[in-house]
């Protein structure tokens, strides 16, 4: 079946007011680079049926008659775990709302000014593998099959195989070649650029993708239990919310070609740590 580009276009603005309300109309086009005549003919009709609800200075939230169970609700008290997530590991932290086909930005805390993949609340990328595979690995197998025929096929073998280790592990550490690392930064750097300007929406969602494309591969259980340092980008885990479903991703981004030891263990303590926390506060 073909994807329907008028459905896609309200679920769009629905996960944006889900992940960053309020919002005004304009702010709305600009984030998703749609006209504005299409926004304010989707938020007319979601808010006619309740779905979202318009404040006396023009900006938009979801309304109170939005399903509950499909609210992309940040955990009570994301913004100062993340802070305090940064603080302790010494490097970015990152929390994300993953839906069926995206990953949706909801926190961000900077250390030194850097944050994994260099972007920004509000900010979402495809969900294409190996992008969010934290929370794909409990996820039922129908999902992790769909997850994972979006992969390259020489990859798939190795993803299937993340997922299990993640499964066990509760979290996936993603290694990245040295080199690739500066590209990572250059490519932040122009996607940080393109969200100046709202015209350039088409070409910022392609440099977004390229920096999912970039995450790097998942390092095993034997490679993280060598005495090397390793080259890690970032790592992710899961965050479950009550009703024992995982609903968020949480990464910290190291983004470094030597991680020691001693350091890795700091980082999957305190991610583990943070995204049980987080939780809890669902």
């Amino acid at each position: 079946m073909s994807a329907s580009p008028p459905t896609d276009r309200v679920v769009s603005v629905v996960e944006l007011l889900a992940a960053e309300a309020p919002l005004t109309a304009a702010s709305v086009a600009d984030r998703l680079a749609l006209s504005r005549s299409t926004v304010a003919a989707v938020l007319t009709t979601l808010e006619s049926r309740g779905w979202a609800q318009r404040s006396r200075d023009l900006t938009y939230r979801l309304g109170p008659t939005f399903p509950t169970a499909h609210r992309a609700a940040t955990p009570a008290g994301a913004d100062a775990a993340l802070r305090e997530l940064a603080r302790r590991v010494g490097c970015g932290a990152a929390l994300s709302v993953v839906s069926s086909t995206s990953m949706t930005f909801v926190g961000l805390a900077a250390h030194h000014g850097r944050v994994p993949a260099g972007i920004e609340v509000g900010a979402r990328v495809p969900l294409r593998a190996p992008a969010g595979a934290s929370v794909i690995a409990f996820c039922p197998p129908e999902r992790q099959h769909a997850w994972l025929a979006t992969a390259d096929p020489g990859r798939r073998d190795e993803l299937a195989t993340a997922l299990a280790e993640i499964r066990s592990a509760g979290l996936v550490v993603w290694g990245i070649d040295p080199a690739d690392l500066a590209t990572l930064d250059v490519l932040a750097e122009v996607a940080g650029h393109l969200a100046h300007s709202p015209a350039s929406g088409p070409l910022r969602r392609r440099v977004l993708g390229l920096l999912g494309d970039l995450s790097g591969y998942p390092h095993t259980a034997a490679d993280l239990a060598a005495a090397a340092p390793l080259p890690i980008a970032y790592l992710a885990a899961p965050v479950f919310a009550r009703d024992e479903v995982p609903r968020w991703e949480l990464q910290i981004g190291p983004l470094h070609p030597a991680v020691s030891p001693g350091d890795r263990e700091l980082y999957r303590t305190e991610l583990l740590a943070c995204a049980q926390k987080l939780g809890a506060a669902t």
